[in-house]
C-alpha cells in the first residue's frame, strides 16, 4: 500500500479540483490518500498573490505545518502540493521527501494578467525575492505539473525549469457529471455565465450588449457579485449560491445552448471544460491557457477581452446560427472527453507519485 499525502488549495476554482482527485484517490485500492484543504478566508480581505502577499505566506506556513505534522506520525511515499503558493516553504520537506508541484499558473504568468485582478508586481527587491521563493519551490520538486501549455512554457522561460520536469496535466472535469442533455430545444437561447467577480469575468459587458439580441435569448447568470440595474426587457435568471459541482449548477450547463465568459483575465477557466463536456458552444477571450480550449471557429468564438462591440456580434453570430453552434459544441465535447477527462488525468498524476515513490529522493530519476 502507498501512501501519499495530498495538499489542495481551494481557492476560486481549485475545489472542484481538489473534489475530482479526492474521488479518483479513493477508487484506488493500493493508495492510501490524506488531504490537506488550505482554505482561503476572504471575509478579511486577503488576496491570493502569487509570490509572498499574505495569502502566499499563509497558505505556505499552513501546508507545512499540516506536512510537518504527517512526517512526524510517519513519512509517505510521495506528496503532491497545490498550487505552488503552498510549497513556498515546503522546500526542506520536499527535499526529504519526493514530491510535486501543481499550479495553473506561474507568478510570471499572473504578473502578465494580473491588472484585471488589480494586482501589480510589487519593487524590484520584493520580485527578486519571489522569483528566489519560487525558484526553490520548482528545484526542490521532482516534477512539476502544469495546468496549461501557457503556464509550462513560462516554469522553461522565465524560470529556466527543465521541460524534462514539467507535464502538462489539464484539471479536468467529471465526465460522469457533465454531459449533454438529449433534448431538443425550443423558445429563446439560453446563454450561461458562471462568475463571482462581474467585472473581472466580463458579465458587465454581457450584460451590456444583452438587450441587443431582443426576445431571443435569455441569460442564466450564476454570481455572487451585486448586479446592476438590468436593461428592461432583458430576460435574465440570477442564481446565487450554487456550489461546484451542485445538482443545480450541472442542471444550468446541460440546459444551456451557449456558454459565455468574455473575461478579462483568467488562467484557465475550469467553468469553459465544464460548459465543452455539456455540448456548448464557447464565446470567451484569449487571456491565459483559455485560447488552448476555445479555438476560434472551431470549437467556440475567440474575442477580444472589454469589447462588448465585438462580443454582441459574437452572440449574434450564434444565436443566429443554432447549427453552427451545435457543431462547435461537438467539437468542444470532443476536446473534453480528448484532453479534459478528470478521471484519466488525474490518473496521470497518481502514475506519476508511483514513480516517485519507486525512486526515492536518494535515487537519480529515470530519465
Amino acid at each position: 500500500m502507498l501512501e501519499f499525502v495530498f495538499v489542495l488549495e481551494q481557492t476560486l476554482g481549485h475545489a472542484a479540483h481538489a473534489r475530482n482527485l479526492e474521488r479518483v484517490v479513493a477508487a484506488e485500492p493500493d493508495i492510501e490518500g490524506s488531504f490537506l484543504h488550505i482554505e482561503f478566508d476572504d471575509r478579511r480581505g486577503w488576496q491570493r498573490l502569487p509570490g509572498l502577499g499574505n495569502w502566499s505566506l499563509r497558505a505556505s506556513w499552513a501546508a507545512r505545518q499540516g506536512l510537518q505534522r504527517k512526517l512526524a506520525a510517519r513519512t509517505p511515499d510521495a506528496i503532491f502540493i497545490h498550487t505552488q503558493v503552498a510549497s513556498l516553504l515546503a522546500t526542506a520537506i520536499m527535499r526529504r521527501v519526493p514530491a510535486i508541484v501543481s499550479m495553473d499558473a506561474t507568478p510570471i504568468n499572473f504578473d502578465r494578467i494580473g491588472h484585471a485582478y488589480a494586482h501589480r508586481p510589487g519593487n524590484p527587491s520584493l520580485e527578486a525575492v519571489k522569483r528566489l521563493a519560487n525558484r526553490r519551490a520548482f528545484a526542490a520538486a521532482r516534477f512539476l505539473v502544469a495546468w496549461s501549455r501557457w503556464a509550462a512554457d513560462s516554469l522553461r522561460e522565465d524560470y529556466g525549469v527543465s521541460a524534462s520536469k514539467i507535464r502538462v496535466i489539464p484539471p479536468g472535469v467529471d465526465l460522469g457529471l457533465f454531459m449533454p442533455l438529449d433534448r431538443e430545444r425550443h423558445g429563446p437561447t439560453r446563454l450561461l455565465f458562471v462568475g463571482g467577480d462581474l467585472e473581472r469575468k466580463g458579465g458587465l459587458d454581457l450584460l451590456r450588449v444583452l438587450p441587443s439580441l431582443g426576445d431571443r435569448v435569455e441569460l442564466d447568470l450564476v454570481t455572487s457579485a451585486e448586479l446592476p440595474a438590468v436593461a428592461a426587457g432583458a430576460a435574465v435568471r440570477v442564481h446565487r449560491g450554487l456550489k461546484p459541482q451542485s445538482a443545480a449548477l450541472i442542471r444550468l450547463f446541460r440546459e444551456a445552448d451557449i456558454f459565455v465568459l468574455p473575461t478579462k483575465g483568467e488562467c484557465l477557466g475550469q467553468a469553459i471544460t465544464e460548459a465543452m463536456a455539456c455540448g456548448l458552444p464557447v464565446i470567451a477571450t484569449p487571456v491565459g491557457g483559455i485560447p488552448e480550449l476555445v479555438r476560434d471557429g472551431d470549437t467556440g468564438l475567440i474575442v477580444p477581452p472589454g469589447s462588448p462591440d465585438e462580443l454582441g456580434r459574437a452572440l449574434a453570430a450564434l444565436v443566429s446560427d443554432p447549427r453552427r453552434g451545435r457543431a462547435m459544441g461537438q467539437a468542444g465535447l470532443e476536446l473534453a472527453r480528448r484532453e479534459h477527462d478528470a478521471t484519466r488525468n488525474n490518473r496521470s498524476i497518481l502514475s506519476l507519485m508511483c514513480t516517485l515513490a519507486a525512486h526515492p529522493v536518494s535515487e537519480a530519476m529515470p530519465a
